[in-house]
């Protein structure tokens, strides 16, 4: 989002950016993150999510630099909120990622995935799932096994 000028007033293009945070916000993305990860962190673990995936949506950045990824920008009209991008340092970053490694992150995307669909009234009646591969690691005692190995595809 490089800024460009029209008739001395300055603009950023955003691009896709927007709707993006639009779609986070019609899920409850950040408020969902922040009410299941205990944090009292100055970055919010949902704020933290939202910054990356508009990062990485948007071409990604490094981790590490997401500061240099919002400065300039208007983080206001990307992420819904008026921060500084200093507040997306790598300390900041990975303390909130280790919140949510702590609490879950299959429990946290399974309850945004249950926002999604009832964000945008998703039929789950049908739907495909596929159990056919199961991976066997390690060894076993097969004098007496309780399933029977193969190779490949049946």
């Amino acid at each position: 989002m490089e800024p460009f000028n029209v008739d001395n007033l300055t603009f950023t293009e955003a691009g896709c950016l927007p709707i993006i945070k639009e779609f986070a916000r019609r899920i409850s993305l950040v408020e969902t993150v922040d009410r299941m990860v205990d944090s009292q962190m100055e970055l919010k673990p949902g704020l933290a999510v939202l910054a990356m995936v508009v990062d990485t949506l948007s071409g990604r950045s490094p981790l590490y630099r997401l500061v240099d990824f919002y400065e300039g920008k208007d983080v206001e009209l990307l992420l819904g909120t008026d921060v500084t991008p200093g507040v997306f340092s790598d300390d900041n970053v990975g303390r909130a990622l280790d919140r949510i490694h702590e609490t879950g992150t299959q429990k946290i995307f399974s309850r945004i995935a249950r926002n999604a669909l009832d964000a945008f009234d998703i039929d789950t009646r049908r739907a495909h799932f596929d159990t056919t591969s199961i991976n066997v690691y390690g060894d076993y005692d097969l004098t007496d096994p309780p399933f029977t190995i193969t190779y490949g595809h049946r």
